[in-house]
């Protein structure tokens, strides 16, 4: 077979438009022009020693060898080393294709400078007069898709342990069909498995406290139509088990129709029990005269029993100027 870049005229229609039959002798001729201009790259390897007989141009370029450097040599030269060697590597696939006469897969590659190249490789056993049995390889670079996903793995990696060290579930809401993906680590905060959880918009609201519920529409109402430019609000979300548990719950629209509407809204649900905290936006009733607080229950206590209990707050006691004043009169030293 020729490597050069031979260009075949374009044979003449017939008058039905059809391609007139190839002229005998030269349909060889004109898949060794086929082969050569190829985007994909093409080896032939003989299957009694493992040796490369031809690579066309494309697949020469692919790693890097000038024409005709690879005919003769192993085809294992290829395969890149890793936890495996590359001749058993070859050896696997030589296995498999004695066995089905055709294989196919993903494999990491070695160029001539030694950098890595993954191919997806497609490999069938053909009977050739001259040469024998021989394998017929056709491979196509995907080492920018294989870094794409490696680099996604990561990103993925990296926002989960960002997620589960700050107490945080992510959530990807589609607002038009009310279908909700909730990451593994919110269904696991609550209590549930994955399979417990369907989702839908339905299931959360369910879990909502329903005190929270108008603080929660309101809130979400305000973002929708655009007069906050993000969600965020404080509920309480019921556990598997029953009991509550305190949540910051944040998001943003990130997808509008051309009129508006959201479309998508991503977010994530903090929970807020080791903060102890269930004053955040809310209204806290406190009376005007002896500054006591009022609780969820009715009870009225004092500033320091009500956030000792609801914060990571600790206080200390001391008069103001002003106090200091009033009780004492002007006192320099005191009033430092």
């Amino acid at each position: 077979m020729s490597e050069g870049s031979i260009q075949e005229p374009p044979l003449p229609a017939r008058s039905d438009g059809a391609l007139p039959a190839i002229p005998p002798g030269a349909d060889e001729h004109l898949l060794a022009a086929i082969v050569a201009n190829m985007f994909a790259g093409v080896m032939l390897v003989r299957t009694s020693d493992a040796t490369i007989l031809y690579a066309n141009p494309r697949f020469t370029a692919m790693f890097g060898y000038a024409a005709g450097e690879l005919e003769g040599r192993p085809v294992s030269l290829l395969n890149a080393p890793g936890e495996r060697s590359p001749e058993d590597i070859a050896r696997d696939i030589i296995t498999h294709l004695n066995a089905e006469t055709a294989w196919r897969g993903e494999v990491e590659n070695r160029k001539k400078d030694g950098s890595s190249l993954w191919c997806q490789a497609h490999v069938t056993t053909l009977d050739h007069a001259a040469y024998g049995t021989i394998w017929v390889v056709v491979q196509i670079d995907i080492t920018a898709v294989k870094r794409a996903q490696e680099d996604l793995r990561r990103s993925e990696e990296r926002l989960g342990l960002v997620l589960q060290a700050t107490r945080a579930g992510a959530w990807d809401w589609n607002v038009q069909t009310g279908e909700v993906y909730f990451s593994p680590f919110w269904i696991a905060s609550l209590g549930y498995s994955p399979e417990e959880v369907p989702p839908t918009t339905g299931f959360w609201e369910s879990l909502i406290h329903p005190d929270d519920m108008p603080r929660v529409r309101a809130t979400l109402a305000d973002h929708f139509e655009g007069r906050t430019p993000a969600y965020e609000c404080v509920n309480r979300l019921r556990r598997k088990d029953g009991s509550w548990r305190w949540n910051l719950d944040c998001g943003r629209v990130v997808e509008r129709t051309a009129e508006g509407a959201p479309v998508r809204m991503v977010g994530t649900d903090t929970d807020l029990t080791n903060q102890r905290w269930s004053g955040l936006q809310e209204i806290i009733r406190i009376c005007a005269g002896c500054k006591k607080i009022c609780e969820e229950k009715g009870e009225w206590r004092t500033v320091e029993a009500h956030f000792g209990e609801h914060s990571l707050a600790q206080f200390s006691h001391g008069l103001c100027p002003s106090c200091v004043e009033a009780f004492y009169g002007e006192h320099p030293g005191l009033n430092q």
